[in-house]
């Protein structure tokens, strides 16, 4: 009969389990690798914002679905919007997580910022308007030739320098190309902020501008120093306006709710003309914002404080 010692079987225990977080580690490392090879391969739009050839005027020919009567972006009219104190507010999940790898691309309309995380770890987005758990997918930007223009929603008319949009999927969805394919009407939701011009540098911007001349060609993508998502833009629960709207591209699809926050992050002069020194397949990638859409019979919601009182 075989015996063994309390100190050996110590020993077979301790091995069984670093095999296990061993083959935790390498599952995890596997679909980042799988991420890294499938990243920004999703079918491409063939549309640009020059006024003369392919810009906003012309999405109609290819895209029929960009004259619906639910596009983005909207002017949001302050005085106007329904009032509303939801049951639960506004939660995001896991956003002061750091990733495990962090990408910035230029795709030939925008910078777009992606990162990776553990299955545990990924970024989340639930309650206010939202039925449903929604996956961070990437981080958009939007800006103009000048410090006057850039933002796509205006809010009273008043137009920022740029606009930075959060791109959620929702829960079993696998990214916006599916969301589109599927049609679901609640299948992306966006949370955006203005950016407003500062006298001095935003620091928390640092990782992303410090390497926009590594993607000044349409097609790049470099990676960067990984940062949670927190350190760019502030959570919000409360004071913020939602509709139900596009996709503010080709194909613009009405599958979008979105969740506009009034307060703007600071940026300087110096700093978003980095994002106008990148280039497009035309040449100098100077604006890429498309012009406020027709509310028609929507109505748009300001979010005050929840009944629940949790924060």
């Amino acid at each position: 009969m075989l015996g063994f010692s309390l100190v050996e079987c110590m020993v077979a225990c301790s091995s069984v389990l670093l095999m296990v977080l061993l083959l935790t580690e390498i599952l995890e490392w596997t679909q980042l690798f799988a991420w890294m090879e499938n990243d920004y391969r999703s079918p491409t739009f063939s549309f640009g914002y020059a006024a003369y050839q392919n810009g906003p005027h012309t999405w109609k020919d290819l895209y029929p679905e960009s004259t619906g009567s639910n596009q983005s972006p909207i002017n949001i009219t302050t005085r106007l919007a329904v009032v509303v104190q939801p049951s639960e507010p506004l939660r995001w999940s896991n956003y002061n997580s750091g990733p495990l790898s962090m990408t910035i691309a230029n795709d030939g309309h925008t910078v777009i910022l992606r990162g990776f995380w553990t299955s545990t770890t990924w970024p989340q987005l639930q309650g206010g308007p939202l039925i449903d758990t929604y996956d961070f997918f990437n981080v958009m930007f939007h800006w103009g030739p000048s410090n006057e223009e850039g933002s796509e929603h205006t809010l009273d008319y008043v137009r920022f320098p740029m606009e930075l949009q959060i791109i959620h999927v929702k829960r079993g969805i696998k990214s916006p190309t599916d969301a589109i394919a599927l049609g679901t009407k609640d299948g992306i939701a966006i949370t955006s902020f203005f950016l407003q011009i500062n006298d001095t540098d935003n620091p928390y911007l640092d990782h992303i501008i410090s390497n926009l001349w590594r993607i000044t060609c349409p097609g790049s993508i470099v990676y960067i120093p990984p940062f949670p998502l927190e350190w760019i833009f502030a959570p919000f629960d409360r004071d913020y306006y939602t509709y139900s709207g596009s996709l503010s591209q080709p194909p613009c699809s009405e599958i979008v709710t979105w969740m506009v926050q009034q307060e703007p992050i600071a940026i300087s002069s110096s700093q978003i003309e980095k994002f106008r020194k990148l280039c497009s397949v035309e040449g100098p990638l100077l604006l890429n914002c498309r012009p406020v859409q027709p509310l028609n019979d929507r109505d748009v919601y300001f979010y005050e404080e929840s009944l629940s009182g949790n924060y």
